[in-house]
């Protein structure tokens, strides 16, 4: 079967999910993976077999499941990167988070700390780009745990992974605090889209109605203490409210907008 045809099967049955183009790069994911082929093959008519590996990935994909944690795989910063359904799926968002950090901190060589790390995407990158520093990340969830040490180790990354409830438990002092915690308010739900809600973990996505800025206010008042520098992801819904409290703590801060030009990254910093 020429790849071209293939790419047509594929694409008719995921645009009953997603927009074409994003049906397209979805197949292109899937054949560099099987194949080790790219988009040039498609185009020069390349030959392959349809074989029970594509039906069973294509069945997953129809169902709704996110490519990458069908494929077990997501790309991040120059990594490739092992993802299962106990951890979030990297976004391009937290690449910008990661890219304004090292544009802030060319050759650092202090510490880091990642705030529920996940998959450990943010600390294996800062690792990567400053070898002499001390990197680690930090999680409540066990399982998004074993995925981040696996990371590590596939990487050859020596980041420090460990459990932690930020809410209740005290944190060793760092020069920098990264964060990407839970800020959708449940009642948000019904906005999101269904392969979310039903694959990606909810304890890292989630918090509580009634003060959903929480993880926020205590990581910048534990930096506040340690006069660490704090760089964070968040809606840009909490901005104006953000904006506020910070202010009527004195604490400086500046925003960032993200690739679609909303207010979703946020540095604070202490005198």
């Amino acid at each position: 079967m020429q790849l071209g045809v293939l790419k047509a099967l594929f694409t008719d049955k995921l645009t009953k999910l997603y927009r074409l183009s994003e049906a397209e790069n979805i197949f292109y994911m899937v054949l560099y993976y099987l194949e080790k082929k790219s988009k040039t093959a498609v185009l020069l008519g390349q030959e392959t077999m349809l074989g029970d590996t594509y039906v069973t990935l294509l069945q997953s994909l129809m169902d709704g499941k996110p490519v990458q944690y069908v494929l077990n795989e997501a790309p991040f910063y120059g990594l490739d990167l092992f993802v299962d359904e106990t951890v979030l799926i990297p976004r391009p968002e937290t690449e910008q988070l990661v890219h304004w950090i090292l544009e802030d901190h060319p050759n650092f060589q202090g510490s880091v700390v990642d705030i529920g790390t996940g998959s450990g995407c943010i600390p294996l990158v800062l690792k990567k780009h400053w070898p002499n520093a001390q990197v680690s990340g930090c999680d409540i969830s066990t399982e998004a745990l074993k995925v981040a040490q696996r990371n590590s180790k596939e990487q050859n990354l020596d980041v420090i992974f460990f459990q932690k409830n930020i809410l209740t438990e005290e944190l060793e002092p760092y020069d920098i605090i990264v964060s990407n915690p839970p800020y959708i308010a449940h009642s948000e739900k019904d906005d999101m889209h269904e392969n979310v809600l039903e694959y990606e973990p909810h304890i890292a996505l989630f918090v509580d109605d009634t003060d959903p800025l929480l993880f926020y206010k205590t990581i910048i008042l534990l930096a506040h203490q340690q006069k660490s520098t704090c760089y964070f992801e968040t809606s840009e819904y909490y901005r104006p409210e953000l904006d506020n409290w910070l202010k009527e703590h004195n604490f400086s801060f500046v925003w960032q907008l993200d690739f679609q030009d909303k207010d979703r990254l946020l540095k604070v910093t202490f005198d």
